[in-house]
């Protein structure tokens, strides 16, 4: 008899997780259990590895949501977004030598959630967390010790792997840890969903028919631009708007989401909004305002309340995730 094989994948985009967390917390409340029991592997990217690296901790989603509302402005700001090309050209001077934010209250932040000293070897639940290996020139994925192969993340600490996930360029310092140095995994896999499928295929041996996604954006699956714009744009026009980073985002998602619905069907549910234009003028990567946490709050209660009766999403949550292999332990402290 098949046996179901759910997969919680958690696209990055800073702040804006802050909706991802929100929905996850609505779920849990709905359904009554942590997100964590109902996912045979959780897979997370920037924000999303952060999320999911507390998911996989057994945190609380509700948690986590408000750990990262609460430390927003200590990692980004409480400025809203730059308009026009004179905030947009003091903005991009203010990170022309060096990130835009220091990881300080970022580290305090992700601390504050699954501590200082928790290592992947302690999970009880499988993970995937991509980022970029800028030392080695090659991308990453950090891994749960759940095939006989894996043991090089084991004792990692979980901070160490969440800032690596999230040393998204521009806005962070490259990230680094054994000395070796990491870039956000957004770089190439901002949607995790094909990195956890893999994973599933090939290394814990699941049947395709048997793989069910659940994936939750961070409203950025959509973006577009006017002609008014023009075609001549410089480093300015790029970051106005967040453009070149909005483009980056949301085109890896499309074009995951298309290919994981061939792939899984009516197996493959994308839980996702987009933003109206009023709305786009207050959210970003890094404004981390009331305001915004309101809307984002708001929008991921809407997107609940509009898939709760979907039976593909109520699937997800009659599935309980059995306690997973691992071949590789930390050692007994005595």
């Amino acid at each position: 008899m098949a046996k179901r094989f759910n997969i919680l994948a958690l696209s990055g985009g800073g702040f804006l997780g802050l909706y991802s967390a929100a929905i996850l917390s609505e779920l849990e409340r709905t359904f009554g259990q942590p997100i964590s029991k109902h996912f045979d592997l959780i897979a997370g990217t920037s924000v999303g590895g952060i999320i999911a690296l507390g998911l996989a901790s057994d945190i609380a989603a509700s948690d986590i949501a408000d750990s990262f509302a609460k430390g927003g402005t200590a990692i980004f700001s409480d400025r809203p977004a730059p308009s026009g090309n004179w905030q947009t050209l003091r903005d991009l001077l203010r990170f022309a030598r060096t990130p835009k934010y220091q990881s300080d209250g970022l580290r305090r932040t992700i601390e504050g959630v699954i501590g200082k000293e928790t290592r992947i070897g302690d999970l009880k639940r499988r993970i995937v967390v991509p980022a970029v290996n800028l030392t080695k020139g090659e991308t990453q994925v950090f891994k749960t010790p759940h095939h006989p192969d894996f043991s090089r993340d084991l004792h990692r600490k979980l901070v160490d792997v969440a800032l690596a996930t999230s040393a998204a360029p521009f806005y962070f310092p490259v990230a680094e840890h054994d000395d070796c140095l990491f870039a956000d995994g957004g770089l190439f896999a901002n949607a995790p969903d094909m990195v956890a499928v893999h994973e599933a295929e090939h290394f814990l041996g699941v049947a395709l028919a048997d793989i069910h996604v659940l994936s939750i954006g961070t409203t950025t699956s959509r973006f577009s631009f006017a002609h008014a714009s023009g075609r001549q744009l410089g480093a300015i026009g790029w970051v106005r708007g967040q453009r070149i980073f909005n483009a980056i985002l949301a085109t890896q998602q499309q074009q995951t989401t298309y290919m994981l619905g061939h792939r899984l069907g009516d197996r493959y549910l994308r839980l996702d909004a987009e933003k109206s234009p009023e709305q786009s003028n207050y959210l970003a990567l890094d404004v981390a305002t009331a305001d915004a946490q309101k809307t984002l709050r708001g929008l991921a209660t809407t997107t609940v309340q509009a898939n709760i009766n979907n039976p593909s999403l109520k699937g997800f949550f009659t599935h309980n995730a059995g306690a997973p292999t691992f071949f590789h332990s930390l050692p007994l402290v005595k």
